[in-house]
């Protein structure tokens, strides 16, 4: 089996150093150390930390399952539902202490870092149009209110859970995305 390359054990320790700490919080030299690498040696595979944390969020957002919401042969208010259970469970598994990495970002904004920034906000605006098309789905197909502009109810669900994940981080337990997820389901997107 080939040894990974020392590029991707710096992706995978910013990773980690990243989601765990944040931007702001993280220096290259904890990059390098945790991927055992010398500091120096990550200016050879990435110019700066912003880089490689616009990487790490595309790797990121790989995670999101955005898939979910467009999973052929599944009503789309059950996908809906099916991509909000997957970003629960991440959160869950790490017992709520790390919360999004898009909305953590999105929080600190490094004036710093527009890359990151930009980033973030073109990740968080395509989900929030995946999440607009599949309610668009869902009321054409008439399981979902059609008193709901969908443009409108996707950002407000993309900011809802943003902010219930970043209080899950500070609490540690599921109570304010379960209260999103009962929100979104029983009054945003139900059929009255």
């Amino acid at each position: 089996m080939p040894k990974p390359s020392l590029r991707d054990a710096l992706l995978d320790a910013g990773f980690e150093a990243l989601h765990a700490g944040g931007y702001s919080a993280t220096g290259v030299a904890a990059i390098a150390s945790a991927a055992r690498a010398p500091k120096g040696s990550f200016y050879n595979h990435f110019h700066s930390k912003e880089a490689l944390a616009v990487e790490v969020l595309a790797r990121y957002g790989q995670r999101r399952r955005l898939d979910l919401l467009t999973a052929p042969g599944v009503p789309p208010l059950q996908r809906i539902r099916n991509h909000l259970d997957h970003l629960g469970e991440d959160l869950a598994a790490y017992g709520y202490r790390r919360g999004c990495m898009f909305g953590n970002f999105a929080a600190e904004a490094p004036a710093a870092a527009p890359a990151v920034t930009a980033a973030v906000t073109a990740a968080l605006g395509r989900w929030r149009a995946l999440l607009a098309e599949t309610i668009r789905e869902g009321q054409r197909a008439g399981d979902i209110t059609a008193d709901v502009d969908a443009d409108a109810a996707a950002q407000l669900i993309v900011d809802a859970w943003e902010g219930a994940a970043l209080r899950a981080k500070a609490v540690g337990d599921s109570a304010p995305v379960d209260n999103v997820t009962a929100l979104v389901f029983d009054r945003i997107l139900s059929v009255r």
